[in-house]
């Protein structure tokens, strides 16, 4: 069996062409997904999942800032 001989590919460096900010990723997320209809969830639930994740997230903080976050968070 023979060996194929090497290709030599000039490869381009990739650059990116968007920032990655909050807005970027809101518009490629709708772009995906636009004709996707919201969840239907009660302003009860969002809350408590918004809560559960805040929380999870306070852990990556100092202590201090942890606690703080803990008690606005009640």
């Amino acid at each position: 069996m023979a060996i194929p001989p090497k290709i030599n590919i000039k490869r381009k460096p990739i650059t990116a062409i968007h920032a990655r900010d909050p807005a970027w990723i809101i518009a490629l997320w709708i772009a995906i997904h636009a004709g996707d209809p919201a969840p239907q969830i009660s302003t009860a639930k969002a809350n408590e999942a918004a809560t559960a994740i805040i929380r999870a997230l306070a852990g990556y903080l100092d202590v201090a800032k942890a606690k703080a976050v803990v008690a606005a968070l009640g």
